[in-house]
């Protein structure tokens, strides 16, 4: 398996110091949500079950989109959040996944229709791709990867693994990949109530907020526009009930209790700024 070097992302500066400031000072921002698949999986993944909030909550399976998100700044260009599904899940569930216990490690069924993988729908829209920052690497936010361009820049929060382990469970998503950048966290501000944020662009239009738990590097984005500003989760939130009812992710978690301090700022964020839209990571309210 292919495993690209790591170095660290250069951010630019920025002079922004809180969120009543960024807000008020919307920038020329886009965010279109784009469809590459959809889930059958049990909402465990999803939901701490042993968390006391959760006590009233069906345990069931649930059929869910796999998203990613097309950035498209004025100035800087059009970028991707994640990377969503390769065309590989429109003839098998497992996609591009090998391995004897790939079945084991990835317990669930994937599906997409033709034409929704990530590089037929970036080639319809004609998207001249400079960059894609990822939440996290777990297969169905990296899949996609494998069709696009290798030569931008490729972007994860510090010290996000890539776990692949041939020949009982692999795969080669960043075959082509010379580096991946890191965001070093513990080098940015910390901007109440969210925590460590990284002004991306220096511009206060597209921020990476780190919400470590569900992976240890996991990041979710947040886009400060003229038309709207949206609170991207990521699968620190993976869909609405997890924020209604203050659960954090469940099952295949890297630290639940870390994960839980991560949506609750996140709740605290959306309360403070309701005007802030929250898109989940597999759910759109």
């Amino acid at each position: 398996m292919h495993k690209p070097k790591r170095e660290i992302f250069n951010l630019p500066e920025t002079s922004y110091k809180d969120w009543d400031e960024i807000l008020s000072n919307p920038q020329d921002i886009k965010n279109e949500i784009i469809t590459t698949g959809q889930l059958f999986i049990h909402n465990c993944f999803f939901l701490n079950m042993g968390h006391p909030n959760a006590k009233k909550l069906k345990k069931e399976k649930i059929r869910v989109p796999v998203y990613c998100h097309l950035i498209r700044h004025s100035i800087q260009g059009d970028y991707l959040v994640d990377a969503g599904l390769d065309r590989s899940f429109q003839n098998d569930t497992h996609g591009n996944i090998q391995g004897l216990l790939r079945k084991i490690l990835w317990p669930l069924d994937s599906f997409q229709e033709k034409g929704q993988d990530i590089e037929t729908q970036l080639s319809e829209k004609k998207v001249d791709l400079k960059g894609i920052f990822f939440t996290h690497l777990h297969i169905d936010h990296v899949a996609g990867m494998q069709h696009l361009p290798k030569d931008i820049p490729i972007v994860v929060g510090k010290s996000e693994p890539y776990h692949s382990f041939g020949p009982l469970f692999y795969q080669n998503h960043f075959t082509g990949v010379d580096t991946i950048l890191e965001i070093d966290f513990g080098k940015v501000q910390h901007i109440p109530p969210l925590g460590p944020c990284a002004d991306i662009f220096g511009d206060g239009s597209f921020w990476a907020i780190y919400t470590p738990g569900h992976r240890i590097g996991h990041v979710s984005y947040l886009i400060n526009g003229k038309e709207n500003s949206i609170l991207l989760t990521g699968d620190a939130c993976d869909i609405k009930i997890g924020f209604e009812k203050a659960v954090g992710p469940g099952f295949g978690s890297y630290n639940k209790a870390v994960a839980q301090r991560s949506l609750e700022n996140m709740i605290d964020f959306a309360n403070k700024y309701p005007q802030v839209r929250v898109i989940f990571g597999h759910e759109v309210p």
